[in-house]
């Protein structure tokens, strides 16, 4: 069963380079079960998954940098766990998402997807940074 069913939309990419503020204000007008929240990137959040709330990630200017969705997003509580423990846990708790395990330094495609996350490990298998949608 997908995160968040009858939500109505979870994903807004057309945003993103948008401002901010903007950007919030066309997710609750376009979905009236989320609050969006504009949140400067590197803040830290909580990690719970809420089908209520969207993050609206912005730059220092104030623009809006990836594509806000409804649901978990990232898993920076996975880093330093087995490639593949990571893997299940992401694809568990979000759905809508293919976690493909990477070794550092691989070759990877600079296209934002937002059904993937790559899960970056080092040669012990283990990961290095937070995967995250995209």
């Amino acid at each position: 069963m997908p995160f968040c069913p009858g939500v109505g939309k979870k994903s807004w990419p057309e945003v993103v380079g948008q401002s901010g503020e903007d950007a919030a204000a066309k997710i609750e007008r376009e979905n009236h079960n989320v609050r969006a929240i504009v949140i400067l990137e590197g803040s830290a959040t909580t990690l719970d998954r809420r089908c209520d709330r969207v993050w609206v990630w912005v730059n220092r200017n104030g623009t809006v940098t990836k594509a806000p969705k409804v649901g978990k997003q990232s898993w920076p509580e996975v880093v330093g766990h087995s490639g593949e423990d990571a893997a299940a846990k992401v694809e568990r708790e979000n759905h809508n998402v293919r976690a493909i395990v990477m070794l550092e330094g691989s070759p990877a495609t600079k296209d934002l997807r937002c059904d993937r996350v790559r899960v970056w490990i080092n040669r012990n298998g283990v990961v290095i940074t937070p995967p995250h949608v995209g």
